[in-house]
């Protein structure tokens, strides 16, 4: 029943450049395969999974050693520095030795079990969830007990201590105060009859989740009952997936079209912080409020709480001497604002603004200019209140990319 994969291909190095991006590409898939979750035992010792791979850094992401194994891995869960536990389409793999030989714990040749989430609370004992099912293990995986139907789809496992956990499912959450012996529903507020909600967070007795549809649910009593409490603002009908609190404050959740948002304020406001586009944030993991990685497309990190990013190609490359945005003023402003800016070759300059969900809302500047200092007003005209950003773009003489984004303030 057990096999082993070892170790056969290291980190591949993906840095995006680009120094006034606040989300970093620090990994790429040579074939854009996905990835799935990501998890940190400590501010440098992290794992990630996806489609044919485990990958471990040691160094907060800087490198990322590669482990291909035959099988799709949904979630991942390192317990300490040498024992770590996946899961997925099928599959549950151990690793004792730090991740240098993975063993199976449990391959369905009928391809019958999906195991979309895993939780473990030391190096024995353990809960998964997955397609109509859950189960734990007390002896590392030697065994699985408390095997029980739940007729829905299960995504994520969270559990407070030896016997109060919830899942987070496509229809409702699942609650258990006996350890996992028997699961029951819990309804989210919602209009929808499948809201499909595929992460959940905590910090103590306070949790958070949210649906595809983009609402966030939240939680003061572990579970035991939940509030619809905002909707993120993705809009394009694009869907949300993740969620993850760093304090019960600040949290980010991630989406369709490589979106983040962030909310500062205990999850009833959202703001764009990261927009990539391409795939989807399936994952995000915060070691504190700052520091965070996301994953989906690509494994991407921030160590300053993230910032609006609106185009991540790996080969963008920006210079800090070929040009300089200037932050606008006046800031706030209210009927018009000036922009400065300085480039040092000929170039076509473009100065788009968007707003805080990421839409373009106005080209404030689409012109082949000369090398030198300009400065451009902007008049607000029918724009509302609210924050907004502006995103500068242009290439050098040796076609690199480069751009910057400030924001500013409108105030009516």
């Amino acid at each position: 029943m057990k096999k082993y994969f070892t170790l056969i291909s290291f980190s591949l190095l993906f840095f995006s450049s680009d120094i006034y991006s606040q989300w970093y590409l620090q990994y790429q898939s040579p074939s854009f395969a996905g990835f799935y979750d990501v998890r940190f035992i400590n501010r440098y010792t992290g794992w990630s999974c996806g489609d044919g791979m485990i990958l471990k850094t040691t160094n907060g992401g800087k490198e990322w050693i590669v482990n291909q194994v035959p099988y799709t891995l949904l979630q991942i869960h390192p317990v300490n520095d040498s024992v770590v536990y996946a899961c997925g389409d099928y599959v549950i793999l151990k690793t004792s030795n730090a991740g240098l030989n993975w063993i199976t714990l449990w391959e369905d040749p009928f391809q019958s079990s999906i195991f979309n989430g895993l939780w473990f609370k030391d190096e024995n004992t353990g809960w998964f969830c997955g397609n109509s099912f859950a189960m734990r293990t007390t002896d590392g995986g030697k065994t699985f007990i408390d095997s029980m139907n739940v007729p829905n789809t299960l995504h994520d496992i969270h559990f407070k201590n030896d016997t109060v956990g919830n899942i987070a499912a496509y229809t409702k959450m699942y609650r258990t105060t006996n350890s996992g012996v028997n699961w029951y529903p819990v309804t989210l507020p919602s209009t929808l009859a499948t809201p499909f909600t595929e992460r959940v967070t905590f910090q103590g007795d306070t949790g958070w989740t949210i649906s595809w549809g983009r609402t966030v649910f939240r939680t003061t009593n572990y579970g035991v009952s939940w509030d619809s409490i905002a909707n993120v603002p993705f809009g394009g009908g694009y869907r949300a997936y993740s969620i993850e609190f760093s304090s019960k404050n600040t949290g980010y959740c991630g989406g369709d079209n490589g979106r983040i948002y962030k909310s500062t304020d205990g999850g009833y406001n959202w703001s764009i912080n990261c927009l990539t586009g391409g795939g989807g944030f399936t994952s995000i993991y915060s070691y504190n409020d700052s520091i965070v990685w996301g994953v989906g497309p690509g494994i991407r990190n921030t160590t300053n709480g993230g910032g609006i990013i609106l185009n991540t190609n790996p080969q963008e490359i920006s210079v800090e001497k070929e040009f300089e945005l200037y932050q606008n003023y006046p800031n706030p402003f209210n009927s018009s604002t000036n922009i400065k800016f300085r480039i040092s070759s000929s170039s076509t300059v473009k100065i788009i603004l968007y707003n805080s969900t990421g839409k373009k809302e106005a080209v404030i500047l689409n012109e082949y200019l000369s090398s030198g200092d300009y400065e451009k007003t902007f008049h607000s005209d029918n724009l509302q209140s609210g924050v907004y950003f502006y995103k500068m773009d242009l290439y050098d003489l040796d076609n690199n990319y480069l751009t910057e984004t400030k924001k500013l303030l409108l105030i009516k």
